[in-house]
């Protein structure tokens, strides 16, 4: 089999389920606010509200647009406290110092995480991160729209797309679809090949309409027809099958992109105590499964899969099968050196897009 399915075995069949150590709290007094960043449309008034209740303290919740610029952002000594960030981004943020060890102690729900969502590869131990949400990234498609089946992310690069796909502009997930369309693994680390990947985004690029990186989804878009093939995520595929059941979601043949956002602490805060409460409230079953229903993403909470929406429990969108996972491949970020040269090669991309 390929990397995929040693990957797949190694984060959901075998991962450790212990507990990291604890440290004992802080006595400081409580903050009047928190400040937690993530995506647009990715954490429900609900939950916010619920933490206020709870503790008294006011959330602050801010939209970003790249988790790249959320790190620049930590570079400069931003003043956050929760981020919501993906798992492959991790291990640098780690390496550079950026992160704060959490603190189990002050998040005893963490004891309703699946086994199979701690101590992964990009965390071991679980010391810097705790799993938010995950899902698979494939194809929302309206198959009445088009002249053919897309079952193939390569199907992308079919002329008769033209005009019809949207996308984000995302440098590290349009890479890694392109490598997914040449039967590549993610775990590439040759130049060469990335140059090719390149030479084919520079062929799909001009026929993708670029969606602005604020928009939580782009349900309407597909439901309506005005792009009937969209990367997107589950949430954006029952966002739009609820506005038109004609709207199907497709897990590529080469593989779906299997990805994890997670909830860090950044080490600058000075308000973490009150940071680990805000996670340890999210993890609440009643909490996750809020989540799951209002925005269709998967929960690795085991005790709120009961709590679940029974037409969301076993909806394969958002808890794929076994099969499938098999076929997925983990979202990876290249090493250092390399990221560096695919950040340059997407530079020159976009450069030669606006002559």
């Amino acid at each position: 089999m390929r990397h995929s399915l040693h990957l797949i075995l190694l984060l959901f069949l075998t991962a450790c389920s212990a507990t990291p150590m604890a440290t004992q709290p802080s006595a400081t007094p409580a903050p009047k606010k928190l400040i937690v960043a993530g995506w647009a449309g990715y954490m429900p008034q609900a939950v916010l509200d619920a933490f206020r209740a709870e503790t008294g303290i006011a959330v602050e919740y801010v939209s970003y647009e790249s988790q790249f610029d959320v790190i620049d952002q930590l570079r400069a000594g931003a003043e956050y406290d929760v981020v919501v960030m993906g798992n492959t981004l991790i291990p640098t943020l780690v390496a550079e110092g950026l992160l704060a060890p959490i603190d189990y102690s002050q998040i005893p729900n963490f004891r309703y995480v699946s086994a199979n969502f701690r101590d992964l590869t990009y965390d071991p131990g679980s010391r810097y991160s705790v799993v938010y949400q995950w899902g698979v990234g494939g194809l929302v498609v309206r198959p009445d729209l088009l002249d053919r089946p897309i079952t193939r992310w390569a199907d992308l690069w079919d002329p008769a797309l033209a005009g019809k796909i949207a996308m984000w502009p995302e440098e590290d997930q349009l890479f890694m679809i392109t490598l997914k369309a040449m039967g590549q693994t993610l775990t590439v680390t040759d130049p060469a090949v990335f140059d090719q990947a390149a030479e084919r985004l520079r062929q799909l690029l001009p026929n993708v309409t670029e969606l602005d990186l604020s928009m939580p989804n782009a349900a309407e878009l597909v439901a309506n027809g005005d792009y009937p093939v969209l990367y997107g995520w589950s949430y954006d595929a029952l966002a739009a099958y609820a506005l038109n059941p004609a709207v199907t979601f497709v897990l590529p043949e080469e593989g779906a992109l299997l990805w994890i956002d997670t909830f860090v602490v950044p080490a600058q805060s000075e308000r973490k105590v009150a940071a680990f409460q805000f996670i340890n409230v999210v993890l609440q079953p009643e909490m996750c499964a809020l989540i799951t229903n209002e925005i269709y993403v998967a929960t690795a909470n085991d005790q709120a899969m009961p709590l679940i929406d029974p037409a969301l429990q076993h909806h394969p969108w958002i808890f794929p099968n076994g099969e499938v996972l098999l076929r997925a491949e983990y979202m990876l970020e290249p090493p250092a050196d390399l990221a560096a040269y695919r950040h340059q090669l997407w530079e020159q991309l976009l450069a030669a897009m606006v002559r």
